[in-house]
């Protein structure tokens, strides 16, 4: 991560030129996306999933995310606290952080408003699948157990 971050850091600095302001248009947005999703998605060994985290940083780092209103991730009606604030200042940031949920739904990553259940059913399916056989093994192990 740090290495990531010292790279951005440069890539800013260079473009910025010594001044505190910089158009987001002329930020590397391609490269920025691709050292986070690799950063982030390195241990992520899911196919799936990789293409969320993709599609999660491709919306919320653009140029766009400096215009007023822009929504974070996209598909998820009527949640002010997926909109960016307005102004610019950290108390601005801040005051939007502490209106966030204290447990973020699994809207806020892309994902079905379900996720949690889909996961929990996935689990239960594979434990049973799991028990099922391992009930198998110990039926033919007490047959083997008779024949003797």
């Amino acid at each position: 991560y740090e290495c990531s971050a010292h790279i951005i850091d440069y890539w800013v600095d260079t473009i910025a030129q010594g001044r505190s302001n910089v158009a987001p248009q002329k930020l590397p947005w391609d490269m920025i996306r691709t050292l986070v999703t690799e950063t982030y998605g390195g241990k992520v060994d899911d196919f799936a999933d990789f293409k969320q985290l993709e599609s999660l940083v491709t919306n919320l780092l653009t140029p766009a995310a400096f215009e007023d209103e822009h929504k974070i991730v996209s598909g998820v009606e009527n949640d002010d606290c997926l909109t960016l604030p307005g102004g610019t200042s950290i108390r601005d940031f801040v005051e939007w952080v502490n209106k966030l949920p204290e447990r973020e739904p699994p809207t806020y990553l892309g994902l079905p408003a379900n996720a949690e259940k889909l996961l929990l059913v996935g689990h239960g399916n594979k434990m049973i699948s799991d028990l099922s056989r391992v009930t198998t093994l110990l039926d033919e192990g007490e047959q083997l157990m008779i024949e003797a």
